[in-house]
């Protein structure tokens, strides 16, 4: 999920691929799902290996990362309902290929399903579907809390101390919710000293 107003986090991955997409994307700042949110339109990648797309360019860790975790075609679509954006939903094939005639209406109609679905989440579980959901659930409140305490150890504000939590991420080659555990867990603290 990643809204327009600055918030961040995963809400559901299907499986280990999409973990590690959506991992990527919140951990680099950059990828389909982040374009589509700002943009307010489907990003549509049928071939990531592609280099003379723009998304070598516009992307290129999270290219590296998502075609060594097994991607090769992304799909994103922004997550709204009239108005209000409530996150982005990305799909992906392990193949190279376009989405094909019946498959952009039923993703369409999936994303709105989705959008409607994050909407009414603490509704009860027969409403939103969500007793399904939970097997494939991979929200992390720890990088929210992780967030929180950067933010008082640098005295900066929330968007800064998760800017931070992501360089500290990217530079030492783990990934954004590994490191928040770490810093819940006060394995590690964020310093002035360490600028």
């Amino acid at each position: 999920m990643l809204t327009s107003a600055g918030n961040h986090g995963v809400v559901c991955a299907t499986d280990d691929v999409s973990a590690k997409i959506e991992d990527l994307q919140l951990t680099l700042g950059e990828g389909p799902c982040i374009d589509s949110v700002r943009d307010g339109s489907p990003v549509l990648i049928s071939d990531l290996g592609a280099l003379g797309d723009f998304s070598g360019e516009r992307w290129p860790a999270f290219l590296e990362g998502a075609g060594a975790a097994g991607a090769r075609a992304v799909f994103a679509f922004p997550l709204r309902i009239g108005a209000i954006s409530v996150g982005a939903m990305d799909l992906y094939r392990d193949q190279p290929g376009g989405l094909a005639a019946d498959e952009l209406p039923a993703a369409l109609m999936a994303a709105d399903a989705a959008a409607y679905a994050l909407l009414h989440m603490d509704s009860s579980p027969e409403v939103t579907g969500q007793g399904a959901l939970d097997s494939g659930t991979t929200y992390h409140p720890q990088v929210h809390q992780a967030t929180g305490m950067v933010q008082v150890q640098l005295g900066v504000s929330t968007n800064e101390a998760f800017l931070r939590l992501r360089a500290r991420a990217f530079a030492t080659n783990r990934s954004l919710v590994d490191l928040a555990a770490d810093v819940v867990e006060r394995r590690i603290r964020f310093s002035t000293e360490d600028e």
